[in-house]
Parts: C-alpha cells; sequence; structure tokens
C-alpha cells in the first residue's frame, strides 16, 4: 500500500490503509479520513476507495432524507476525475 497522506474534506486523522488494529469498513463516511493526493494510490487502492464512496452514497440515498451530503458526492467526483485520467493516459 501507498504511504499515509493528509486528509482533504472533514477527517482529521490522515488516510491510512487498514493495518491489524483497523478493520476496513465498506462505506466511507463524510467524517473519516480521505486521501489529499488521490494520484499517490495505487489502482488498487483506487478502486477500493471508490467502491467505499459508491456503497456510503448509496446509504445516504436511502437514508437521508435530504439526499447524500456534500461531501460524499465531491469525493466521489475527485476519484472518477482520477480514474478518468488514468483511463486516459
Amino acid at each position: 500500500m501507498s504511504t499515509p497522506t493528509t486528509v482533504t474534506h472533514h477527517g482529521t486523522d490522515s488516510f491510512r490503509p487498514p493495518g491489524p488494529d483497523r478493520s476496513l469498513r465498506s462505506c466511507l463516511g463524510p467524517d473519516e479520513a480521505f486521501p489529499a493526493e488521490l494520484g499517490a494510490l495505487s489502482m488498487a487502492e483506487l478502486q477500493v476507495l471508490h467502491s467505499r464512496i459508491c456503497r456510503q452514497l448509496d446509504r445516504e440515498y436511502l437514508t437521508a432524507p435530504d439526499g447524500p451530503h456534500p461531501c460524499t458526492t465531491d469525493r466521489l467526483q475527485d476519484v472518477l476525475g482520477e480514474l478518468d485520467a488514468r483511463d486516459h493516459a
């Protein structure tokens, strides 16, 4: 996995891949850490991040009366932009 990066939205911890003491949740909430530099992630890490954000977005559409959290939609756009850039590189 790549080295930890800093948080860009709402979180206060650095984004760290799970270790022995951290379990990876299937969703990435708006208050959880998000990498500042998506380009530093491997393709597999980026795909996992995309999956976690999509699951969070689904959860928010189903449970939040006002729709998804703006942070979640912003994160999805950031990840999609990075995936598109890699596809066109």
